[in-house]
């Protein structure tokens, strides 16, 4: 399926910076206000922190972000010579060299990170027990799969590997590339399941949909073309289905016996609390963790979480119990299971009200710049847009273009970007598929 130059134009509002971050601030705010206090206490064990000016901040923090986001959208607009993604053939041929070499570097950090596990005591049985008991909350595989430096860093160039693939995928046949897909998926669906990690699918499924939402905006068939737009409407009994298949795992095994009720109910609260506790926990921060002196933690998170840094504790080092005054602040102020920080709040807290308008106005011009090139077809933004994508429908929980998750995909699709499109007149010609493969590295 391809899309035709006059709808990739256009884009698609809900991928965009500010239509993303409208769809999922502005009614989880809302939700969050009009609830009272006795509330938040009954149905998450925190007092109610959210009031007053620090509402209207987060909104003009919002509204700077959008308006600097859409600045780049009066730019010219480009046309393709190709349907988009519109990869020249050189491009698609370097991609596809690329995409295995990320797969195989996925597989080989899953492998280790199995084996750690392993010589830290993981048996079979472990799991086995996990799938007999649904019971994720209390079992402890999570500790003994503990991130390990280097390791843990590998695992995320399933990130890359999930871009690439849909990327080629939307552009035309590619063998070989909907197996491996899946098994990096698998490997991400065990991890969120047994590690009680729903990140580590839901970053893989949301590029994937970004990529495959573009291309059937510019279907012409006119019904797929006005169901992808209007495609927000399922999402929230799409994202209620999916986060109650998780939390019923991690968490409904321990609460049915305490609460009692149905597990949609449960389910629903839940996923409701994530987003309203996080804002409450930004406020509570802002007032109590607002220190003179206090180094930037949340919004510079890659810096302080890479490795070596990180095992130095170079951040409590220059700020001493910085990293961890959340868990103590919610330790004595509201309710430690809810620990979401709340990524809207978190450059104000870095970088005072000022200068969180400041970071939020300049990373919506960014991001804007970034998708109006993915639009355009850049082959850059199209790879480097869709897991940005996954930090726009998370703002209200948490920074994720700033942690160092993140960090491993971006630069190996940076890298693979500048490759696939250096010099393209002086590559070989792709040879038919049962010609000898081209050799693509420099012979001595």
């Amino acid at each position: 399926m391809a899309v035709s130059p006059s709808s990739r134009a256009r884009g698609l509002w809900w991928l965009s910076p500010a239509g993303a971050v409208a769809l999922v601030v502005l009614p989880t705010l809302a939700m969050a206000l009009r609830l009272p206090d006795d509330r938040f206490r009954a149905a998450w064990g925190t007092p109610r922190w959210l009031y007053g000016e620090y509402v209207l901040l987060l909104l003009a923090g919002v509204a700077v972000f959008a308006v600097a986001s859409l600045l780049p959208l009066l730019l010219p607009r480009s046309s393709l010579a190709r349907p988009w993604p519109g990869l020249a053939p050189i491009m698609r041929q370097r991609l596809l060299l690329a995409s295995s070499v990320v797969f195989w570097a996925t597989m080989l950090g899953y492998l280790a990170y199995l084996a750690v596990g392993v010589a830290r005591g993981a048996r079979p049985a472990d799991f086995v027990a996990v799938l007999v008991s649904q019971d994720t909350l209390s079992a402890d595989l999570k500790e003994v799969f503990a991130p390990v430096a280097g390791v843990t860093t590998m695992t995320q160039f399933g990130i890359a590997y999930v871009v690439l693939g849909t990327v080629l995928l939307m552009d035309g046949p590619a063998p070989g590339v909907y197996r491996r897909l899946a098994i990096v998926g698998g490997a991400a669906l065990m991890r969120a399941f047994f590690l009680s990690e729903r990140l580590a699918i839901l970053e893989l499924i949301i590029p994937a949909v970004a990529v495959v939402a573009m291309v059937a905006a510019g279907s012409p068939r006119t019904w797929v073309s006005r169901a992808t737009r209007w495609a927000p409407l399922i999402f929230a009994p799409a994202v209620i289905a999916v986060f109650g298949v998780f939390e019923y795992s991690r968490s409904w095994v321990f609460y049915q016996a305490r609460t009692g009720g149905s597990f949609l109910d449960f389910a629903v609260e839940r996923l409701s609390g994530y987003y309203t506790t996080a804002y409450n926990n930004g406020q509570m921060l802002y007032m109590f963790d607002n220190v003179a002196g206090r180094i930037p933690l949340r919004t510079l998170e890659v810096v302080w979480t890479a490795p070596v840094v990180e095992q130095l504790g170079l951040y409590d080092r220059l700020s001493p119990g910085g990293s961890s005054a959340l868990q103590d602040l919610l330790a004595q102020k509201a309710n430690p299971e809810f620990n979401n920080p709340c990524g809207l709040c978190d450059p104000f807290l870095d970088w005072g009200a000022a200068g969180g308008l400041v970071w939020w106005a300049l990373a919506g011009l960014l991001l804007g710049l970034a998708y109006r090139a993915f639009c355009n077809g850049s082959l850059y933004l199209l790879l480097l847009y869709p897991p940005l994508v996954t930090g726009l429908f998370e703002v209200p929980r948490y920074l994720y273009w700033t942690q160092g998750r993140l960090a491993p995909a971006l630069v190996a699709l940076a890298l693979i970007g500048w490759w696939a499109t250096r010099n393209p007149q002086r590559a070989p010609a792709a040879k038919p598929r049962s010609a000898r493969p081209a050799q693509w590295w420099p012979r001595r």
